[in-house]
């Protein structure tokens, strides 16, 4: 089953860290310009954020596309939470098509591993794309999100024992 959410930010709010389209001092159509105003270019749509979810044997994967900002990690933080409390083990998050990331997804991310591990859960993430990678890397919390490491058995049916020394 696919659940798919399309979020944009709410009306009136603008990310501090986004520029602003104002025109250049002498330019023309600037005020105090000569000259016939061009027309104004239409204002690019805030982009958009599209996460899917899907179960993968006793897990989540929640596949996130877009721009995650403080403008968008609140609905980021939704579908992890809500892929946290439909999975048995834990959520996988794929990132490689996110285009830009900053400390709000890091902030959700490290939310839900908080959640996840006080419910006996795990959080990683797959394929993070190259701004993700920055991010976790520069944190020094991509560590945190790799899956488990498996733990080495005896193999079935021997006794492991160490080498003895001569």
């Amino acid at each position: 089953m696919h659940a798919r959410d399309v979020s944009t930010p709410e009306p009136g709010h603008r990310s501090p860290y986004r520029p602003v389209d104002d025109a250049v001092p002498g330019a023309v159509g600037a005020p105090g310009a000569v000259g016939p105003t061009p027309p104004r270019p239409a204002p690019t749509p805030p982009s958009a954020l599209i996460t899917d979810t899907y179960q993968e044997g006793p897990r989540k994967v929640v596949v996130i596309r877009g721009e995650v900002d403080y403008e968008t990690a609140p609905a980021v933080s939704a579908a992890l939470r809500t892929a946290l409390h439909a999975s048995t083990e834990g959520v996988d998050v794929d990132l490689r098509a996110v285009r830009f990331w900053d400390c709000s997804g890091l902030n959700a991310l490290l939310r839900l591993r908080r959640e996840a591990l006080a419910h006996g859960k795990t959080v990683t993430v797959r394929s993070p794309s190259g701004v993700v990678r920055r991010v976790l890397s520069l944190t020094g919390t991509a560590p945190l999100f790799r899956p488990p490491q498996p733990r080495r058995c005896a193999v079935e049916g021997r006794a492991v024992t160490p080498p003895s020394r001569p």
